[in-house]
C-alpha cells in the first residue's frame, strides 16, 4: 500500500473517532436545508409564478422559439452546425462530454485534491464552463428571427373560437385539418370582411349547398372569426414599422395604392403573384432572381428582422 494511502486511512480513522454520527446530526442539517429550499421554491412560485405561453399555433409565423435559459447553450450551438451537421451539436458533442464526465473518476486518480495540483483537469473544467457561459450569453443576446408583432385581441378570440368549435374537423389551415370544407388560409383569407360576416351568420345564404351548419354566433364572435380568417392571408402579421420601411426604402420607385413612385412596378397586388419567401429573397439580393434588375440589394442595409417584416407587408398586398 502506498504511503499517501496509509496517511489517508489514518486521517479518516481519526476524523471518524472525533466526529459525530450521521444520524441524527447530519440528517437534521440536511432536513433543515431541504425544508428551507422547498419553502424558497414555494415562495418564488407564489410570488413570480411560472406563466405558460399560449397554445401552439401552426399558422403563427411571428413566433420566436426560445428554450429555457439552461438549454440556451445548445440552442446557440445548433447555429454553428447548420443543416445536416445539427446532429454533431445535438448528439455527438453532448455525448462526448457526458462520456468524459463518466470517465473522469477513472482518468483523474491522483492523490492530490487541491485545484492547483491538478492544472490539466482544472483548465478543462474552466474551459468547459467558459464555453457554456459564452454560448448561453450569445443565445440570450441573439437577435429575433421574426419581427415582434402584438397580436390583435380579435384575432386571438377568433383562434380560440376556431378551436372550441372544432372547425379543423372540416377545414385545413397550413395543410392540417379536414377535407370537407375549403382550406381557409387559401380561400377565406382572401375574402372581404363583409362576405365573411354574412357567411358566418348564414353559410347557405352566400354559399348555397354548403355543408356548413348555421352556428348562431354572437356579433362579437363573428368579428373575432372574421379577424382570424383575414390574418391567415399573406406571409403572416407584420409590425407597425413595416409600412414605414416601405416608405423609407421602396416608395421612391414603387407604389402601393396611391402612394409611391412610378419608375418601378406597382406593388399594390404583389402578394397575389409572389409569396413571402420569394419577396424576402428578392429584397435581400434582387440580381440573384432577376439579373436585369436595377434594384439595389438590401442585405447589408436592413437587418434580417426588417427584411422579414417588409416581405410580410408586401405579401399582404393582394387584390
Amino acid at each position: 500500500m502506498s504511503q499517501w494511502h496509509e496517511e489517508y486511512l489514518k486521517r479518516y480513522k481519526r476524523a471518524k473517532q472525533d466526529g459525530k454520527p450521521f444520524f441524527p446530526y447530519t440528517v437534521f442539517k440536511d432536513t433543515v436545508f431541504a425544508t428551507l429550499l422547498l419553502l424558497a421554491l414555494v415562495g418564488l412560485a407564489l410570488w413570480r409564478g411560472a406563466p405558460l405561453e399560449e397554445l401552439a399555433d401552426p399558422t403563427d409565423t411571428s413566433y420566436n422559439p426560445r428554450p429555457e435559459w439552461y438549454f440556451l447553450f445548445l440552442f446557440q450551438a445548433l447555429k454553428l452546425f447548420p443543416g445536416s451537421l445539427e446532429a454533431v451539436a445535438a448528439v455527438l458533442i453532448p455525448g462526448l462530454i457526458v462520456g468524459a464526465l463518466f470517465l473522469l473518476p477513472f482518468l483523474d486518480r491522483g492523490p492530490r485534491r487541491h485545484p492547483f495540483d491538478r492544472p490539466l483537469w482544472l483548465g478543462l473544467g474552466v474551459l468547459a464552463a467558459g464555453v457554456w457561459g459564452w454560448l448561453t450569453w450569445a443565445g440570450i443576446t441573439s437577435p429575433l428571427t421574426n419581427p415582434t408583432v402584438e397580436r390583435n385581441p380579435l384575432v386571438s378570440e377568433g383562434l380560440r373560437l376556431y378551436r372550441i368549435l372544432n372547425c379543423s374537423y372540416c377545414h385545413k389551415i397550413g395543410g392540417k385539418g379536414g377535407a370537407v370544407g375549403p382550406e381557409l388560409d387559401k380561400t377565406a383569407a382572401n375574402k372581404e370582411a363583409a362576405w365573411l360576416e354574412r357567411h358566418f351568420r348564414d353559410p347557405q345564404s352566400v354559399s348555397p349547398g354548403s355543408p356548413m351548419p348555421k352556428l348562431n354566433l354572437l356579433d362579437d364572435e363573428i368579428k373575432g372569426l372574421v379577424a382570424y380568417m383575414q390574418s391567415l392571408g399573406g406571409g403572416g402579421p407584420y409590425s407597425d414599422q413595416a409600412p414605414r420601411l416601405f416608405a423609407d426604402h421602396c416608395s421612391a420607385c414603387h407604389r402601393i395604392g396611391k402612394d409611391g413612385g412610378d419608375t418601378a412596378p406597382d406593388l399594390s397586388t404583389i402578394g397575389s403573384a409572389r409569396d413571402k419567401a420569394y419577396l424576402r429573397r428578392y429584397i435581400q439580393s434582387p440580381s440573384k432572381l432577376n439579373p436585369d434588375s436595377s434594384m439595389p440589394s438590401y442585405k447589408d442595409q436592413l437587418s434580417d428582422v426588417e427584411i422579414e417584416d417588409l416581405a410580410r407587408y408586401l405579401a399582404s398586398q393582394r387584390e
